[in-house]
């Protein structure tokens, strides 16, 4: 495996250790937005657990299991198909008006839960640095779409109304990944209810 900076492996580090205690009785993991792909490569090697990965480009550094490229809203999997969907600090890259379709389209193949980890701006800086980011990534991409960075409980009421239960929404520390960004951060825990398709009930 490619070696990683030191601040990538801080952060990978970071990131995988809010993950793996959502992981018991866990089969299988989505990882949307994969990025670089070092927190789904960490986790194929740490977890016992089928680890599929997908994202809008292919922009890994590192390998990482069952790789798709997708249109950044359908999910190439079954209804049901995935015990647990992550987002790493990548919703707020997707533009807003896809936000909810994308979120539903984890609830759709997700079996348990959706993890979910997101800047989630509190103060005047927060704000602006998450909007420079934001500008940069939509260069990246050459995007014009509009796109936001949504605060703790503009996150809490989108997931109720898709109908996603938040069984924790921790508050990160500011200075849990990189000191030169102390953004307000947290990390949601959200119950996916089981459901039978009304074709079943006929």
């Amino acid at each position: 495996m490619t070696k990683p900076s030191q601040t990538i492996e801080h952060e990978t580090q970071h990131t995988v250790s809010l993950i793996l205690p959502h992981l018991a009785g866990v089969a299988s993991l989505l990882d949307v937005g994969c990025g670089g792909g070092w927190v789904a490569a960490r986790l194929a090697e740490r977890a016992a657990l089928a680890v599929s990965t997908v994202d809008i480009g292919d922009f890994r550094a590192v390998p990482t299991p069952d790789f798709h490229i997708f249109d950044g809203v359908r999910l190439p999997f079954a209804d049901k198909s995935i015990d647990v969907v992550l987002f790493s600090f990548v919703l707020h890259h997707v533009a807003d008006e896809l936000k909810p379709l994308l979120i539903a389209e984890a609830k759709r193949v997700c079996r348990k839960r959706i993890l979910v980890i997101e800047d989630t701006p509190a103060t005047w800086f927060d704000r602006w640095a998450s909007q420079r980011h934001g500008e940069a990534f939509r260069r990246k991409i050459r995007s014009r779409e509009r796109f936001g960075f949504l605060d703790r409980e503009q996150w809490m009421r989108l997931f109720s109304l898709l109908g996603l239960r938040a069984l924790r929404a921790d508050k990160l520390s500011r200075w849990c990944r990189s000191i030169w960004q102390p953004f307000a951060r947290t990390a949601f825990v959200l119950d996916v209810p089981w459901y039978v398709p009304t074709a079943c009930l006929a």
